[in-house]
């Protein structure tokens, strides 16, 4: 595989790369491309982290990195998410959050074992140098751009937050140094904790590496903007928001149902999450893919668009409907998902699942 198609690989359906120059050195450099995302344990999996995620993780795999899942049980205690209980953080760390996404990378064809698994506990019982890098770091960090960095865990500056709070962004720029990464990967939430990551890494004793930061496209929420508020900040999937995610187990009724409530005007392209939701996941980011439309002849009959610029452009002069739309992404969605629902279908499964949601009703 050429360096322009790994390139092509690993920075699709991505927002940003910081930086594309540095993403080439590396590859030109032949060093063996140590990749890094971690997730807090913080609730069901949606569509935003089982697929896009993971279906970036396949990507890496494709162009030959080497990809490594952080599951962050120290931060889900540092921002007090399961209520800041250990045994419930470490039970739904294993047993529900790690499953759903081996059943995601399903959905993309990639096997559990072709991804490295690691959870905060392991990392730092095996690695003492993880708390001096923690204090390394910290001594590179004002305090006044720690605060402003605390977004990453869903805070503003001007929150009175305890002290714990404030360990959160050093610790998860120590993860980074520790494990040695050179290809840091997240959606564009985590952009403030990347770029300072890549400031000060190579300041602290370890002769670590600088690691390139590929920030992934989000998918926007089915309910749509919400009055009065800044659209770019409200349109995020929120696992917490009633109707506004799909989760990875969903039965095909409940995706149907999800989607067919739906925010999609007709005609209105802007902040619309349907098309954004084909754009990002079915064409993946790109112009050039394979979407079908499936509708009685009174209606058109049956469309096959292989150009996401086409589908938007039908759906802006009403040439597409959005019922149609609609129920075609939900057809999509149904079989997509299905290696997913087809992982939790087990009877262990499901009593994991149960739990998941009884814990999270108890926060």
């Amino acid at each position: 595989m050429t360096i322009k198609e790994k390139m092509h690989l690993i920075t699709r359906n991505c927002e940003e790369v910081l930086t594309e120059k540095d993403l080439e050195s590396l590859l030109k450099s032949g060093k063996k491309i140590q990749h890094y995302i971690g997730f807090e344990i913080s609730g069901l999996v949606h569509l935003g982290t089982g697929l896009v995620s993971m279906g970036k993780i396949a990507d890496f795999l494709k162009a030959g990195v080497k990809c490594r899942i952080f599951l962050a049980d120290f931060h889900t205690f540092l921002n007090n998410k399961l209520g800041g209980k250990w045994d419930d953080i470490r039970w739904a760390s294993e047993h529900y959050f790690k499953e759903a996404l081996i059943a995601s990378l399903k959905c993309h064809g990639v096997d559990q074992d072709e991804v490295e698994f690691i959870s905060g506990k392991e990392l730092y019982e095996k690695n003492p140098m993880q708390w001096q890098n923690f204090m390394e770091i910290g001594k590179h960090i004002t305090l006044s751009r720690n605060k402003r960095s605390i977004s990453i865990m869903g805070k503003e500056m001007g929150d009175d937050v305890d002290m714990a709070t404030l360990f959160y962004p050093p610790l998860q720029i120590a993860d980074i140094a520790t494990l040695d990464i050179n290809l840091i990967h997240a959606g564009t939430d985590q952009r403030k904790a990347h770029v300072i990551a890549r400031e000060v890494i190579k300041k602290i004793p370890g002769n670590y590496q600088t690691p390139v930061a590929v920030h992934h496209n989000l998918i926007a929420g089915l309910t749509g903007p919400e009055p009065g508020k800044n659209d770019n900040e409200t349109l995020k999937m929120s696992k917490s928001k009633p109707g506004s995610a799909i989760f990875v187990h969903d039965s095909p009724e409940e995706i149907k149902d999800k989607i067919k409530k739906a925010y999609g005007p007709p005609k209105v392209v802007e902040f619309n999450p349907l098309l954004s939701w084909v754009k990002t996941l079915v064409f993946w980011g790109e112009d050039e893919s394979e979407f079908v439309i499936e509708r009685p002849e009174k209606f058109g009959g049956n469309k096959t668009y292989t150009r996401y610029s086409q589908l938007e452009q039908d759906y802006a002069s009403g040439e597409l409907f959005p019922l149609d739309l609609k129920n075609a992404l939900a057809e999509w969605l149904i079989k997509k998902l299905e290696p997913a629902r087809k992982h939790f279908e087990t009877p262990e499964m499901q009593k994991n699942l149960e739990k998941m949601k009884e814990l999270l009703s108890k926060k």
